[in-house]
């Protein structure tokens, strides 16, 4: 699908971004501070959208580092665009922004939607990404998850907050629905063995969406982690909240885990169990924890091959995707 603007075609105008500073940073301090000049350069962490890193020279004051994520300039177009950018923004602004979570601070946003401005300031983080990291570092990612857990239990309240998605029954079942329809398109042969892989799934997914619910990422992979450091301590800061939603943690831990052998697999999830108990939170046995994470392995792949026939899949790559997600069901079933 065609992107909505080339990063090439448009960058965010240099007036109108310090002018937006100024505003964002009167409104989180109170003060009034001048930004005499901007230097800005691309961020090497840009996936879907432009981003940014901002140096803010101010007036009186150290510079300022701020991350710059413009919506309106997307290297491809995504489903629901914006319902995912404004859910990003209200999560920072309303969920992450007193949760001590460290997570990068909300500094504002800039929308206009007449002119296109879909501007997200944030706090710069320094680091790599999780994925890049020693796996001390995703034994990190993994209890800090749990963390994100404890902090937002399961609540009725999150179930009325209106920007989130909601993984109940029914958005399962739809991500079945789309991957089925474009591997069967792509290649028949491989969507009779994703049908015969996905028998009694109406039934898990009904499993999946009954389980306590809490605040989820939503895309909780190593890309979307970086690990800075603050004061010398490693900080755990995930970003891309575009997916957040209402649902199970064992959908978080999923994205994290995928691929790891047993070993490792299990290194992650005792990092998550015992700092789930530190939090207070209720804890399910290890193998009917290994289920659940077969089964939400399955929709995280079911999820990839939806976009199969609109991201222009191979059919190897398709072939490959089934074939996760067969080893996955097997797993749900033991």
């Amino acid at each position: 699908m065609p992107a909505t603007e080339s990063s090439a075609a448009r960058a965010a105008p240099t007036d109108e971004l310090r002018d937006a500073i100024e505003r964002a940073l009167a409104e989180r301090s109170g003060l009034r501070v001048a930004v005499t000049r901007l230097s800005r350069r691309p961020s090497k962490h840009s996936s879907s959208y432009a981003t940014e890193i901002v140096t803010a020279h101010l007036a009186d004051r150290k510079p300022l580092r701020l991350f710059l994520k413009d919506f309106a300039v997307a290297a491809w177009q995504k489903d629901l665009m914006p319902e995912r950018r404004m859910r990003e923004v209200h999560v920072y602004r309303h969920l992450l922004d007193d949760a001590g979570l460290g997570t990068p601070g909300y500094l504002g946003a800039v929308w206009d939607e007449a002119r296109g401005r879909h501007w997200l300031l944030l706090e710069y983080v320094e680091g790599p990404q999780v994925k890049w990291c020693k796996f001390a570092d995703w034994q990190r990612a993994a209890g800090w998850l749990a963390r994100l857990h404890g902090r937002f239990p399961s609540m009725g309240a999150l179930s009325r907050v209106d920007f989130l998605v909601q993984h109940d029954a029914a958005y399962f079942v739809q991500t079945c629905v789309q991957a089925r329809a474009a591997a069967g398109a792509l290649a028949p042969a491989l969507g009779r063995r994703l049908d015969s892989a996905l028998r009694g799934y109406g039934g898990l997914a009904e499993e999946m969406a009954a389980l306590p619910r809490t605040l989820v990422h939503g895309g909780y992979r190593p890309q979307n982690i970086i690990r800075g450091l603050e004061r010398g301590d490693v900080r755990i800061c995930p970003a891309d909240w575009e997916e957040a939603a209402y649902g199970s943690r064992f959908y978080d831990f999923a994205y994290l885990s995928d691929g790891f052998e047993p070993a490792r697999f299990g290194a992650l999830w005792a990092t998550y169990r015992d700092q789930a108990a530190r939090e207070g939170l209720e804890l399910t046995q290890d193998a009917s924890a290994a289920r659940l994470i077969s089964a939400f392995n399955v929709h995280k792949n079911l999820g990839t091959l939806a976009k199969a026939v609109d991201r222009k899949f191979s059919a190897s790559a398709v072939e490959r995707l089934v074939g996760m997600v067969e080893r996955s069901a097997v797993g749900t079933r033991a």
